[in-house]
């Protein structure tokens, strides 16, 4: 996709969270715009699809905690959809081992293809999972140093899903609006439960958009009961 004023808009955008792109990098992130836009026709991948805004409300918006937060080691992303935030992670550091958790097949397929038009296929895993199967595994349960989630579901719900993988003094990040305090408030039984606390609250300001962004930062506390995650759906249908 050869577009000099995206390729501008994606640039600027970057610099602005004190990311220096790469030609490689920035070629990247073109191919992920147009190969999107192109699997989208086929399947219910996003509803954003002019490219600028792809660029604002999932590349930048994904980056945004950079500014925050050095992530690098093992991150899994839960819920991943089309790769936000994880696919955005792991262009802008390389070396991140990454998991990316996503139970909609079609979008699972994408990721996989995706893989192969951006050339990335060291230390990342794709899987076709629900997180409270997966959290289950010994192989990934309290392993990771950052775990993410964004746009996936209310906090009390969505904690359950992040925590077990979460590893002693790893964490979790996960991507919030406004009504933020208003789901912590309905949180305080699943943070005890789950032995996690709130640790940070950023607010990200993100480039070319309006409107609040926030990351909310959490640590675990010690080891959690092996009752949790609950069986599959049970954590939406019953919230702690």
């Amino acid at each position: 996709m050869k577009n000099k004023g995206l390729n501008t808009l994606i640039k600027k955008g970057f610099k602005k969270l004190k990311i220096d792109l790469s030609k490689e990098q920035l070629f990247q992130l073109n191919k992920y715009i147009e190969f999107l836009i192109s699997e989208n026709k086929k399947y219910n991948l996003t509803s954003i699809t002019e490219p600028k805004e792809i660029v604002k409300l999932h590349f930048l918006d994904s980056a945004g905690i950079f500014l925050k937060a050095d992530i690098k080691g093992k991150v899994i992303d839960i819920g991943t959809g089309a790769g936000f935030p994880g696919f955005i992670f792991k262009i802008i550091n390389p070396d991140l081992d990454l998991t990316l958790v996503e139970a909609n097949l079609k979008k699972v397929n994408f990721l996989k293809l995706l893989q192969i038009e951006l050339n990335l296929y060291e230390n990342i895993e794709v899987f076709h999972k629900r997180a409270e199967d997966l959290a289950h595994d010994k192989n990934y349960r309290h392993k990771y140093d950052f775990v993410t989630s964004r746009a996936v579901a209310p906090l009390n719900i969505l904690l359950e899903y992040t925590v077990p993988f979460c590893k002693d003094e790893g964490k979790i990040l996960l991507y919030k609006g406004p009504s933020y305090k208003e789901e912590l408030d309905n949180s305080k039984k699943a943070l005890d439960i789950l032995n996690v606390k709130l640790i940070n609250i950023y607010e990200l300001d993100i480039p070319f958009l309006k409107g609040d962004r926030f990351v909310l930062e959490f640590k675990s506390t010690d080891i959690i009961g092996h009752k949790y995650p609950r069986k599959a759906g049970i954590p939406k249908k019953r919230p702690l």
